[in-house]
Order: C-alpha cells, then structure tokens, then sequence
C-alpha cells in the first residue's frame, strides 16, 4: 500500500513538474529569450507576498490569456505614412491587440446609456474617440460628476478598458443613497488615446488634455465635481493629465502606473528604464510580461530595437532619453502648478507581485513630499491657495497587476468606497453647499 502510495505521489508530482516547466515558458516571454534575467528574480510559485489563485494558476495561464509578449517580436517604430510598413505592423501586433476581445465575454452595459463622440485633433488627424456611459434613463444634469477613465495596455494596446470601467462604475453607483445621490447623472468618459507605436509620446497625455477640455469646456460636463482615472499605462497617463489640468481636477484615482526611473550613468545623459527593485524580483511574472513592458517603453517613446546592443543588456535596463511622466515624477512640477490650486486627493493602488510596483511606490514619495512642500508654504503666507491639506489614501494589493479586481472584492470595496467619499465630498462642496 505504501510503495503504491510512494509511486503515485511520484507520479503526480512528475505530472506537476512537467506542467509547471511548460506553463513557465510563453511566446515572447523571457525564460528562452535572448537577454539575460536578473538574478534577483524568483519563479512564480515562490512569492509568498501573491494571492494564492495568482501564484499557483492564473500566474502561469495569464501568457495564453492575454498574449501580449507575443508584440515583442514586432517592429518598435513605424512610419504611420507608410501604408504597407503600417500594415505590416499592424499585422505582427494583431494577437497582442485582441486582448482588447475579452470586453465582449466581461462587460454588461445594460444598465447603461451609452453614447460615442469625436473629438477632433489638430492638424487634419483621425479624431479621438470617448464612450460615455450614463446610469440608463438618467436625465442629463450639469451638476453631476465626471470621471475621465484613461485605460491600460501598456500604451500599446486597449486593455480591458471597457470591463473594468463598467465595473467600478456600477460600484460607485451602488454607494449612491436617496440622502447622496452623487453618481446620479454622473458622465463617465472612456478615451482612447493614440496607441504606440503608431502614436508615440507626448501623443496619447495630449489626446487625454485634449479630450477632457472638450468634455469640461464645451461639452458642460462635471458641474458636481471633476475625477481622473487611470489603470497601469492609465495610471501613468492619470498622473500627467491631472498634473497638467490641476486647475479643473477635484481628485484622481492611479492604479499601478508605468513609472520608469531614471537611470544612474556616468555620461550625464538623462535616461529612464523599466529596471527596479520590484521589475527585477517579479521578472517571470506574466500579469504582465516584462519582455512586453520594456518593449512597450520602446515603441512609446521612439526607440528602435536594436538587438545586437541590447542581447546582453538585462531584461528591463534598456534606456529610453524620454521622460514618458510627462514632468508628474517631479515634485517642483506639482508644487509650482498648486500656486493658487489645491493638490488634488489621491487614491492610489500597487500591487505585491507586479514588476510595476517600485513605480507606483516613488509616486506616492513624490506626490506626498509635493504636499508637504505646499502646506509649508500655505502656512508661511507663501501661497493663495486655501482649504483642505490634500491628501492620499494607498492601496498595497495581494493579486498581482490589476488582479484585485477580481481576486480581492473586499479590498475592491473598500478602494471605491475611499474614492466615492473624495467624490461625494467635491458632491457636496459643489452642489449642495454651492
């Protein structure tokens, strides 16, 4: 019985071994590729930090999930005048792409009124297109909020940008009471940006400025209040957008932005990579694919692949000469822009088990060294700016890049229900004591 026993024990953990080795290597992942991996870097499976759905499971299935690595292969600048060169492209980046498929098996916009317009670019360009969603057969109301709601994808793709819309939507609706009714009318707006490489930086925080003065100043919307949004790459865009619009910003909302830091070299030269703490210990994670996060940089910013210098370059040290924060890392940015503006509250979210995390922590160092540099200049007379000391409230989740979502609905709960309180404060000063 025992030797039976032993056998099947074996057997099974053969079976589990040879599962693991096949889930550990993707399409565009790093374990067969070309670069070296930083030493730092441990296997799924063994980071206690991550959910145990994550570590065990979704933390291998998410590469054929979501085959985003698989744009690692493909050009990173293109010639959008070129037709055949940006068909081409279009082409090889296609699988990547259809990541932005899995909306029509997530979403249930019956509950929603939904309407598409256009907002024109200068210079002749295809126009930016935004989706509004309303709570169904809520009549229009110019004192009701706004939320701007820029997606993720890495700058490269429209990941899940409808899905986790609707779900934090329907969330916030629900906190609505008879006494409260803040979301009710609210406008939430969907933009999508230019996508790179067609579209590279300062493209898409300029299709986002862009979008929201039109939704603001001609279109009336966000009367009750004025509340920025964005995931991963959106979260990213969230920080220079309001940093940009702080003027008409009442408060934003990052989760796990795309925070490359500047590099230490010894030439002077201004450069940022995707290397950190975090992007090293997590570098076998596939939510999401570092191969395609530094690939990302690339086509966002302009840079050419050129695998012959890269080839023993470390998985994520590629350098890029371009600031993609647009200033929003910058602590002199936010203070001089604050002048008369209070800073906006801040909800922000990182996650144990995403190489993005370290980015999203020196955000919160930059964003709250900018709010006491404020305060002591209000108390010093230095400022015209009044009111309340802003404030951050921070998110560390369990479930890897954006998993919380799903993984962790009380965390969920409890973030929306922090932004719903910001909102319902703005709600309040704006509306009902206005």
């Amino acid at each position: 019985m025992h030797r039976f026993l032993s056998i099947g024990i074996l057997v099974l953990s053969i079976i589990v071994a040879l599962l693991i080795n096949t889930l550990s290597t993707f399409e565009g992942g790093p374990h067969n590729g070309p670069r070296p991996i930083p030493n730092e870097a441990i296997p799924i499976w063994r980071t206690p930090e991550l959910h145990w759905f994550v570590r065990f499971f979704l933390g291998y299935l998410y590469g054929a999930i979501a085959p985003v690595a698989t744009m690692t292969a493909c050009p990173t600048v293109v010639d959008r005048t070129n037709e055949a060169e940006l068909e081409a492209a279009q082409l090889c980046m296609e699988q990547g792409r259809s990541v932005k498929d899995m909306d029509a098996y997530m979403i249930d916009f019956s509950s929603f009124d939904e309407e598409i317009i256009f907002v024109d670019r200068p210079k002749g360009s295809d126009p930016i297109r935004v989706l509004l969603l309303k709570k169904q057969n809520t009549p229009s109301n110019d004192k009701s909020p706004l939320v701007f709601y820029i997606h993720g994808g890495g700058f490269t793709v429209r990941g899940s940008k409808d899905s986790l819309a609707a779900q934090m939507l329907t969330a916030l609706l629900k906190m609505d009471t008879d006494d409260s009714p803040v979301m009710e009318g609210a406008t939430w707006a969907i933009v999508e940006y230019g996508l790179a490489p067609e579209y590279v930086y300062p493209s898409a925080p300029k299709d986002c400025v862009l979008a929201l003065n039109h939704l603001v100043h001609k279109m009336g919307l966000g009367g009750g209040g004025i509340h920025v949004a964005g995931v991963s790459a959106g979260g990213t865009l969230a920080m220079e957008t309001t940093l940009k619009s702080m003027v008409m910003v009442d408060s934003f909302y990052v989760d796990e932005p795309v925070v490359p830091m500047r590099t230490n070299n010894n030439d002077g030269k201004k450069e940022w990579s995707m290397d950190t703490p975090s992007f090293r210990r997590y570098s076998y994670a596939r939510m999401p694919p570092v191969t395609w996060l530094e690939w990302s940089l690339k086509a966002y910013t302009g840079i050419e692949t050129d695998r012959n210098v890269e080839k023993d370059l470390l998985v994520g040290t590629a350098p890029t000469s371009v600031d993609i924060t647009g200033g929003s890392m910058t602590v002199s940015e936010w203070v001089k822009r604050s002048k008369s503006t209070p800073l906006p509250p801040l909800i922000l979210v990182t996650a144990k088990g995403d190489p993005l995390q370290y980015g999203g922590l020196a955000f919160k160092g930059v964003y709250e060294q900018a709010i006491g540099e404020v305060a002591e200049k209000t108390r010093k007379g230095n400022s015209s700016m009044d009111g309340e000391i802003s404030k951050i409230r921070h998110f560390d989740t369990n479930a890897g890049h954006v998993g919380f979502y799903a993984m962790e609905p009380a965390v969920f709960q409890e973030v929306m229900k922090e932004w719903y309180n910001e909102m319902r404060f703005v709600w309040e000063r704006k509306v009902v004591f206005g």
